[in-house]
């Protein structure tokens, strides 16, 4: 009697599973690969937004400071002025106190002529410059300020006073932390050199 050879089937469920088998790695794969493509694109989209963020915050920078640079400039201040501090700068520094007043640039220099020569001297710089007077806050004053505005709204800030005069009161201030050994009266108060000091502000004249 002939009998039926049957065919295993161990094969195929082997088969089966082990297809199984591999379906899941590489779907595993597939979404860790994905969010890792995800991720890296979303770092470089982040990291070139900043990038141009900073690029044309540094522009902007860069245009104010040329802009203060070229007001300086146009003052044109022979040697006779001798530069003793400077802190210039383009980045808009806004008051921590109040936000509607900003820092302006500050140029400090020494002059070896009286306060009155020294004053008329760099008014008409500045005129000459295209900045128009707007005021003299403090007339009668030992220090002498006046301000100016050029029509591009650019605004200057002029101080002089005597340097022999600063000195004096400074002195005696740290001396004897008051000024009652120093008689203030006595001290010419237009004697030189003169120390003066010009400020460039693009954007208020508070401070």
């Amino acid at each position: 009697m002939a009998t039926t050879k049957k065919t295993p089937t161990t094969k195929k469920l082997s088969s089966t599973k082990s297809a199984k088998a591999t379906v899941r790695p590489w779907s595993w794969r597939f979404s860790i690969i994905t969010i890792g493509i995800y991720t890296i694109a979303v770092a470089t989209a982040v990291v070139i937004a900043l990038s141009a963020s900073q690029l044309i915050t540094t522009h902007k920078n860069q245009a104010r400071l040329d802009r203060i640079e070229t007001v300086y400039s146009s003052i044109n201040l022979d040697d006779s002025y001798r530069i003793e501090n400077s802190n210039v700068f383009g980045d808009k520094r806004v008051y921590e106190w109040d936000k509607g007043r900003t820092y302006s640039s500050s140029i400090e220099y020494v002059h070896a002529d009286t306060i009155a020569n020294t004053t008329a001297d760099l008014d008409a710089k500045i005129k000459s410059a295209g900045f128009a007077f707007t005021e003299e806050p403090y007339p009668g004053s030992v220090y002498k300020q006046y301000h100016y505005k050029s029509v591009n709204g650019e605004y200057v800030r002029l101080t002089v006073s005597s340097k022999p005069y600063d000195d004096a009161v400074y002195n005696a201030f740290i001396m004897d932390k008051n000024l009652s050994g120093i008689n203030l009266d006595a001290i010419d108060k237009n004697v030189g050199p003169s120390k003066v000091t010009i400020k460039v502000n693009l954007d208020d004249n508070n401070e």
